[in-house]
């Protein structure tokens, strides 16, 4: 109320003053006689002090008017209303025999809306600005600040809810650190964990949902959408993956103790302001956000670094190198979630990678089908020069090997002796 009403003071004084001093240095005169002519009006005398007052009035309405109301149509029916009105009490005066000029008042008229509709977009803008650096600042990079500032304004007033990709990146070692470290030093590891992850993330685009002692959750297509997001996920997994690896090997009594573990996957999430708090959070839930953190754990099992669910592989589509893992318990008692391992982005993989890759498909097929004799020798063809260290390979192999063993003396067929996990 209170911006409301010093706009409407200076925007009101200054339309009010630019139509007087146009009235009264003749200004108005050549083109208000063109106009009565073309309107068939009475010619207009010199302003009286009853116009000029109407001037005042009418300007600090329009200011008034334009700044309260928030359609643009709105603004546009009521200006045009305001000036046909003045038209047609000129009318109306010049055939009862009196004199009204309408050029002031509608100088004025316009001068106020126009004033009006600008300042009420640019307050807007910055209020939007402000908005967006309270609720995301520290929480996004600056260029998504700035592309979230200057699109539509996201109205958080009602739950929004959005697709996007969730990246949980942990320490999966979390507990043994804490059992090998001293409080002082497993405290100052895991804040230079967060502050690596912190700093490629927000870089790669993403928006920083939590970080804490066991890691750091990102959002992909959050505030900003984006059809991309599961793609953008990915790739920032990735290099996060490489640049750790990186400094893992020069930092080994730091870096180098941190098993790191990442679960992607996409889907709707809701977001809506907490109420009741000092400063206004946003509360954002939703099924990826669960889903990622189990997959994170969930490479543990198989010696894998990223998991994905299948949506993430289904809308990232060939944009990305992946190979199916094995299935996880959903939520529902008789349905099970396949689960992929990020290996690449198709982009940068070779025709080598590929190749594996197709071989380790084709083998998970055999698997599943218990062709055991044809999964084994399809696994060991993907091993290529990797052997030993294709984690996840060596996973399916260990399985695979005892049964083998037992079908060489036993030709009865065998049946996987393992259950599905998680």
């Amino acid at each position: 109320m209170k911006r409301a009403l010093l706009g409407t003071v200076w925007i009101g004084s200054v339309a009010a003053a630019i139509a007087l001093v146009f009235s009264f240095s003749k200004l108005l005169v050549h083109p208000a006689t063109l106009l009565e002519k073309m309107l068939r009006l009475p010619p207009s005398e010199t302003i009286s002090f009853g116009n000029c007052l109407l001037v005042v009035a009418l300007s600090f309405a329009l200011a008034w008017t334009m700044l309260e109301l928030s359609n643009f149509s709105r603004r546009v029916t009521v200006l045009l209303l305001v000036l046909a009105e003045l038209i047609g009490a000129a009318w109306l005066f010049g055939r009862a025999g009196l004199s009204f000029s309408p050029w002031p008042a509608i100088v004025a008229v316009i001068g106020a809306a126009a004033l009006g509709i600008i300042t009420s977009i640019a307050s807007r803008r910055g209020l939007h600005r402000r908005l967006a650096l309270r609720l995301f600042g520290g929480r996004l990079g600056q260029p998504e600040q700035d592309r979230l500032t200057e699109s539509k304004a996201i109205d958080f007033s009602q739950p929004v809810a959005r697709t996007a990709s969730f990246v949980f990146c942990g320490i999966a070692n979390e507990s043994e650190l804490i059992d090998d470290l001293s409080p002082t030093d497993c405290a100052q590891l895991t804040r230079d964990f967060i502050a690596l992850a912190r700093k490629h993330f927000l870089r790669a685009g993403g928006y920083l949902h939590a970080a804490d002692g066991e890691g750091i959750r990102i959002l992909f297509g959050f505030p900003n959408e984006s059809a991309s997001h599961a793609v953008e996920a990915s790739r920032a997994a990735l290099g996060f993956r490489d640049q750790f690896r990186v400094l893992a090997s020069e930092r080994p009594d730091s870096l180098g103790k941190i098993d790191l573990r990442m679960g992607i996957s996409s889907g709707t999430v809701v977001a809506t302001l907490c109420d009741g708090r000092a400063e206004r959070e946003l509360m954002i839930a939703g099924e990826p956000l669960e889903l990622a953190r189990r997959l994170a754990r969930a490479n543990q099992i198989y010696g894998s670094e990223i998991l994905i669910a299948p949506r993430t592989f289904n809308d990232a589509g060939k944009q990305i190198l992946a190979r199916p893992m094995d299935f996880l318990r959903s939520v529902e008692v008789h349905e099970r979630l396949e689960v992929y391992e990020l290996l690449a982005l198709a982009e940068g993989a070779t025709p080598e990678e590929v190749a594996r890759r197709d071989r380790f498909w084709t083998a998970v097929v055999y698997f599943r089908e218990r062709r055991w004799n044809e999964a084994l020798a399809e696994f060991n063809r993907a091993q290529g020069d990797t052997a030993g260290t294709d984690r996840p390979l060596q996973w399916y192999l260990r399985r695979l090997e005892p049964i083998c063993l037992k079908m060489a003396s036993d030709p009865t067929p065998a049946v996987e002796p393992f259950a599905p996990l998680l």
